[in-house]
């Protein structure tokens, strides 16, 4: 199904439902419960290893709610998919980086850690996703991730061409941060292993930002002082 614009910041993965709304919900915070309770299943089993009725238990509600808003597991799962996928398209959509490009990364780099922290088992759902070649959003990385990620390398090549910044590869200037930053999600139990703790904690993901700030801002070709400045913007 090709991805649909639903609006700016919204794109449809979810195919369109078969029967249409029933008139009365079961209540206004279940759809939200079950899709952050299938948010974890998912991220804990994968899609095969997945019930609906493990849903159903994590969101502590009946099976039948399930079905009351998703057709079935794939549909509950491309719905985890959009949040997902929704999110990074926001996070490029507001990526401008015409102006004060230090400033900008920092930001994008800091709210990609603050996603690898509050949402691992989102970020796991789409490394596994992608793992396994993209069966549900490979029209969506196609037709609305890739032109979305080709805006912002035609915007970073034209600041090189000026001597704004070191030549660099756009596109695997991306790359490089989105792994760096989805490792503390995707990889968080090694590294608590490593570093000798139960698990990551907020000094890890600050001295994250800052490391991945430095590395980046760095290897542009910033000043030292200049990218230990940048590393803690107050609205970043």
């Amino acid at each position: 199904m090709p991805a649909e614009a639903t609006n700016k910041t919204h794109f449809r993965i979810r195919r369109a439902p078969k029967g249409g709304r029933r008139a009365a919900a079961p209540a206004p915070d279940i759809e939200e419960k079950i899709l952050d309770a299938a948010e974890f299943v998912f991220g804990h089993f994968g899609f095969r290893g997945a019930t609906t009725a493990l849903i159903a238990k994590k969101a502590s509600v009946a099976k039948a709610h399930i079905y009351y808003y998703f057709e079935d597991k794939e549909d509950l799962y491309r719905a985890i998919l959009e949040r997902a996928m929704n999110k990074w398209a926001r996070d490029m959509e507001s990526l401008d980086a015409t102006t004060d490009i230090e400033t900008v990364l920092v930001r994008y780099i800091h709210r990609k850690v603050d996603f690898s922290r509050d949402h691992p088992h989102l970020s796991r759902i789409y490394a596994n996703e992608i793992i396994s070649g993209a069966p549900f959003i490979g029209n969506f990385i196609e037709k609305v991730s890739t032109p979305l990620l080709h805006e912002k390398i035609k915007t970073i090549e034209a600041l090189a061409a000026r001597g704004a910044i070191r030549p660099i590869s756009a596109a695997d200037l991306f790359f490089c941060i989105w792994a760096m930053t989805q490792a503390y999600a995707d990889f968080s139990s090694q590294m608590a292993i490593m570093k000798r703790k139960r698990q990551l904690e907020e000094a890890d993901y600050a001295s994250a930002k800052a490391t991945i700030v430095q590395l980046v801002l760095g290897g542009l070709g910033f000043s030292a002082a200049g990218a230990a400045a940048a590393s803690n913007p107050k609205a970043g």
